[in-house]
């Protein structure tokens, strides 16, 4: 089918380690403060430095309250006439895990608040929205979700659709990337030759897109996907699936790489993804825009990240701003440019990469929206 909208991204509501309003959590990314801390109870005997939400509230309550401030927002929209898709890597396991640590059974526990489900679940019961969809690709996961969302507004399949990035801190995957050898003890540092791994974090971003646009919101001109097919657990070594969705997002925004301002990185911190990222990227862009990677700062939000960093994304365009690279010393690759404080420029385009176990890749194309 032939794209017929436009698609816009009309507003938005997150938390992160960073904060618990987008406005904080850009501000922090802007200052340049890393909002990992030490915290214990994930890693048995250790302390690791994740990103926590910064709120006592439990994750689904404050996730609530996220979609609430969203439609508090965004009166247009109307729930029962609404998709919301759902981009998680955890889902409800954290529900789980509490009542097994804490009572040492899952007895009481059904399959459906622990499925990855659970977060669109919760929601359509709370907001009475029409209907529900949730993807689970790893880090990818909130990507796909703005891509599928991005197709059904486009196509005038939907007129609004909401996008959920939703992940709380699991033991299970802090456990699981640092079984791995690619959860760091120390504070992330995307994109420099001493890197040593992720920060795992938790993060909500909640996102309205529609075929309207609406006061400060920015357009999604295209969307990549791609898939390696080449390792469960490495991307490909010349990066030919990050360059595939790069690629593509680009050819559906109908932009050449020379027009983009920013690159929101995945830039995860790993030896592996950061050396074929910027490899990538140069191979593309070379080294006209800046290079972010605002995980040093959020943590890695895993399923969230793609949701909540189109969100920041959209920040530095309405406010034309870039965040700097936190943590840079000696970069991995001195042809890209990472600027090393926040920087002030007209930002009209950035392109935000999510990539991901499995050889999954999604790239984003945003763009101003001008006045008529």
């Amino acid at each position: 089918m032939k794209r017929v909208n436009s698609v816009y991204l009309n507003a938005f509501s997150c938390a992160c380690a960073a904060g618990v309003t987008i406005e904080e959590i850009f501000e922090t990314l802007l200052r340049g403060n890393s909002a990992i801390t030490l915290q214990e109870g994930y890693v048995e005997g250790q302390s690791m430095p994740l990103g926590k939400i910064p709120s006592e509230r439990d994750f689904f309550a404050l996730l609530e309250e996220n979609v609430a401030l969203l439609l508090s927002k965004t009166p247009w929209l109307i729930p029962s006439e609404t998709i919301v898709l759902v981009g998680s890597s955890v889902g409800g396991m954290c529900r789980a895990e509490k009542t097994f640590f804490g009572e040492g059974s899952l007895k009481g526990i059904t399959v459906e608040e622990l499925s990855i489900r659970a977060i669109a679940d919760e929601v359509c019961q709370k907001f009475g929205f029409k209907s529900a969809l949730s993807f689970s690709t790893a880090c990818t996961s909130s990507s796909i979700a703005l891509d599928f969302a991005y197709d059904l507004i486009s196509r005038e399949l939907y007129k609004t659709v909401v996008v959920i990035g939703a992940d709380e801190l699991s033991r299970s995957a802090v456990n699981g990337f640092d079984r791995l050898g690619i959860a760091s003890h120390s504070p992330t540092r995307p994109f420099d030759v001493e890197r040593n791994g992720i920060n795992v974090a938790e993060g909500i971003a909640v996102l309205a897109l529609s075929s309207s646009k609406t006061p400060e919101c920015v357009e999604i001109m295209g969307c990549g996907v791609s898939s390696d097919a080449y390792n469960i657990t490495h991307p490909h070594p010349q990066g030919e699936g990050a360059m595939a969705a790069m690629n593509q997002a680009l050819e559906k925004a109908g932009l050449e790489a020379s027009k983009i301002d920013y690159i929101n990185a995945h830039g995860t911190g790993t030896v592996a993804n950061d050396e074929i990222e910027s490899v990538s990227i140069e191979k593309i862009f070379g080294s006209k825009p800046f290079v972010v990677s605002t995980k040093a700062v959020t943590g890695h939000t895993l399923g969230a990240c793609g949701a909540l960093e189109a969100a920041i994304s959209a920040m530095s365009i309405v406010h034309n701003i870039i965040p700097p690279c936190v943590n840079l010393k000696t970069p991995v690759n001195t042809i890209l440019s990472h600027p090393l404080e926040a920087t002030k420029i007209e930002v009209n385009y950035v392109l935000s990469n999510a990539f991901g176990f499995g050889g999954g890749n999604a790239s984003l194309v945003l763009g101003k929206v001008h006045a008529d």
